[in-house]
């Protein structure tokens, strides 16, 4: 099975279909849709080096989704709980690059973290495969973002963090 192929089953698989957007969709002008392979940078432990990430972002006009899919993640995550974040800036050399999360512009003094930021954690299964997905009620600026995080800890709900900063994959937003 040639790559392409194998990568276009595994995201089918994931619900990260490629085809053509629905008719609805094609009805609403400003609907965008992202797709990038990661990761762009592995940091820290050396395990995470065969992991392979698929981040989709689609824009509806008030809305966006954000679908992940990881494979080949190390056999001592199954089971665990990962943090993933949307981060402000792209990935670089080291952790710190990617800079913060990203945080909704305009969101009110006081909104929980959980209410302003894009979290897609994942737990990690026996196959070594882990997906998840987040819609929030806004779209994410074209540049206000750059980057999807994997973290070694599952998020904190109430400071959002999530420990380490394990793979980064720069995306387009």
């Amino acid at each position: 099975m040639t790559l392409v192929r194998r990568t276009a089953v595994a995201l089918g698989a994931a619900g990260l279909a490629l085809g053509a957007p629905t008719a609805p969709a094609l009805a609403d002008a400003k609907v965008r849709d992202i797709r990038v392979q990661g990761p762009t940078y592995v940091y820290k432990d050396p395990r995470y080096a065969r992991v392979k990430n698929w981040v989709q972002v689609s824009y509806g006009r008030r809305s966006t989704t954000v679908r992940f899919l990881a494979t080949g993640l190390p056999r001592k995550a199954v089971g665990k709980t990962l943090g993933v974040h949307v981060h402000k800036n792209k990935c670089g050399r080291k952790p710190s690059a990617a800079g913060p999360h990203y945080q909704r512009a305009g969101a009110r003094r006081g909104t929980p973290l959980r209410n302003k930021e894009i979290w897609l954690d994942i737990k990690v299964r026996r196959d070594r495969t882990a997906r998840s997905v987040a819609k929030v009620p806004w779209r994410v600026g074209k540049g206000q973002a750059g980057s999807v995080v994997i973290h070694a800890k599952a998020t904190d709900q109430k400071t959002g963090d999530a420990g380490d900063r394990l793979a980064c994959t720069t995306v387009p937003f």
